[in-house]
């Protein structure tokens, strides 16, 4: 029994060993001090806001009815185009009695201008071309929308929208 006990002690004494420390010195440390710095604030003046491609990738939001290429393509302008009063809209739509509808919304989604615009031809893909005039202060984000008007109840539908920057 006694050769038993000292088979056990001796493993126990072997991890006791290993776990202590080499230097066999326990270690202790004493905590530092930290201070800590004021911060002065610093106003920073930025510039009026102008549009960023951020915002142009923006602008525009959800699209109520995304018009396929077989019924409203915009040629002109490009999407993120800059332009000023009376741009040209070119393109071709496939428009009920050749007419539709061409709208410009700033970024909170107010009408900048509003025109009704006819293709050359109705009821089939047909060319068309309208200048659009409108009246801001300062380069403005906007999204152009050329659509037809519901019959069954005046929505926007077959929408095709286009980020612009508006120039005074």
């Amino acid at each position: 029994m006694k050769a038993f006990l000292v088979l056990l002690t001796i493993p126990a004494l072997v991890v006791l060993a290993a776990c202590g420390d080499d230097d066999g010195a326990a270690t202790t440390s004493s905590p530092t001090r930290t201070t800590a710095t004021p911060r002065t604030a610093t106003a920073t003046v930025s510039p009026l806001p102008s549009a960023t491609p951020d915002a142009l990738a923006t602008v525009c939001g959800d699209n109520p009815d995304p018009a396929s290429d077989d019924v409203n393509q915009v040629d002109i302008p490009n999407a993120e185009d800059e332009v000023a009063s009376g741009f040209r809209v070119q393109g071709r739509i496939l428009a009920f009695e050749a007419t539709f509808r061409i709208t410009i919304f700033d970024a909170a989604g107010n009408t900048i201008a509003d025109e009704t615009a006819m293709s050359s031809e109705g009821q089939t893909l047909a060319p068309f071309q309208q200048d659009v005039a409108f009246s801001v202060t300062q380069e403005t984000p906007a999204c152009l929308w050329v659509y037809e008007s519901s019959a069954r109840d005046g929505s926007p539908i077959h929408v095709r929208q286009i980020p612009l920057l508006l120039l005074p």
